[in-house]
C-alpha cells in the first residue's frame, strides 16, 4: 500500500514538516512522484522511517542517522537486532530508577528505611556497584581535570576533532579490509591510546574494560556507529590486541 505525506504522517506520528525535512536531507525519499505531484511512500519507506525513529530514540543527531543509513552496507536485521538490545538494557535501567522512586517514597513515610547506597540505585553514572565490571573499571580511573587548564568550549571542540580524526583512520582501516593486528591498524590505536589517557588512566585492564563498553555499552557504542557499523568491534578487538602486547 502506497501513503501520502499526509497519510504517512498520521500513521507514524512524525510531522509533514519533518517528513519534507528528511527528504530535503536526503534521510528519507518517497517511493516516487504521482502525476498529482503528491509524494508516496511504500513499506521500505516506512521500514525506514522506523529505523531513522529507533536512532533517534538512542539519541543520535539526524546528520548521524544519515550516515549509518547511507551506508552500502547497512544491515536492517542486525541493525534491529541492536536497536533492541540497548532499549532492552535502556529499559532494565529504568525499572530500577522507578524501583528506586518506589522505595524512597516509601523511606520519606516512614514506612520502609532505605539504605544510603540504594539512594543511587539506577543512575547512569553509578555503576561502580551495578553488575557492569567494564565500566566500574573504567569510571574508578577517570582522570580528575587539572583545576589549572578548565575544560571550556575550545578544549571539548578539540577533542571532538581529534577523536573524529582518529576514528576516520581506524575506519579506513576496516574498510581496507586490514587485519586489527596489522602495523598501520596498531599505529591509529596507539594514537587513541594517548588520546584516551587524556581522560582514563588507561592501563591494560582499563583499556580493555574500554574496549568492552564501545561493544556493550549502548551510551559508548553510538560514537561509533556513524562512523562504520561495524567499527565497534573492529576497534575492540584492535585495543585488545594492543593492550596484551604494549601495556601493563
Amino acid at each position: 500500500m502506497a501513503y501520502t505525506v499526509k497519510q504517512l504522517s498520521k500513521l507514524s506520528g512524525v510531522t509533514i514538516r519533518a517528513l519534507h525535512f528528511y527528504d530535503e536531507l536526503g534521510l528519507l525519499k518517497p517511493c516516487y512522484t504521482g502525476t498529482n505531484g503528491y509524494r508516496y511512500y511504500e513499506e521500505k519507506e516506512l521500514l525506514r522511517l522506523q529505523q531513522i525513529l529507533f536512532f533517534k530514540e538512542l539519541g543520535f543527531s539526524l546528520e548521524e542517522i544519515r550516515k549509518v543509513l547511507g551506508r552500502s552496507d547497512f544491515d536492517q536485521l542486525a541493525a534491529l537486532h541492536s536497536h533492541r538490545k540497548s532499549l532492552s538494557q535502556e529499559w532494565e535501567r529504568l525499572k530500577q530508577l522507578i524501583q528506586t522512586i518506589d522505595k524512597t517514597i516509601h523511606h520519606l513515610k516512614g514506612e520502609k528505611k532505605m539504605k544510603d547506597e540504594k539512594f543511587f540505585d539506577g543512575f547512569t553514572l553509578v555503576k561502580i556497584n551495578s553488575g557492569n565490571a567494564a565500566e566500574a573499571i573504567v569510571l574508578k580511573n577517570l582522570r580528575e581535570p587539572d583545576a589549572k587548564k578548565e575544560r571550556d568550549k575550545e578544549f571539548y571542540e578539540r577533542v571532538n576533532k581529534t577523536a573524529g580524526a582518529i576514528l576516520s583512520k581506524i575506519t579506513s582501516c576496516l574498510e581496507k579490509g586490514l587485519d586489527p593486528a596489522s602495523d598501520e591498524v596498531q599505529m591509529h590505536i596507539r594514537r587513541h591510546h594517548t588520546f584516551s589517557e587524556e581522560f582514563h588512566i588507561a592501563t591494560k585492564e582499563v583499556y580493555n574494560a574500554l574496549a568492552e563498553l564501545y561493544v556493550d555499552h549502548p551510551g559508548y557504542r553510538k560514537q561509533l556507529d556513524p562512523f562504520h557499523p561495524r567499527l565497534a568491534e573492529f576497534l575492540a578487538k584492535s585495543m585488545k590486541l594492543f593492550a596484551e602486547r604494549e601495556l601493563t
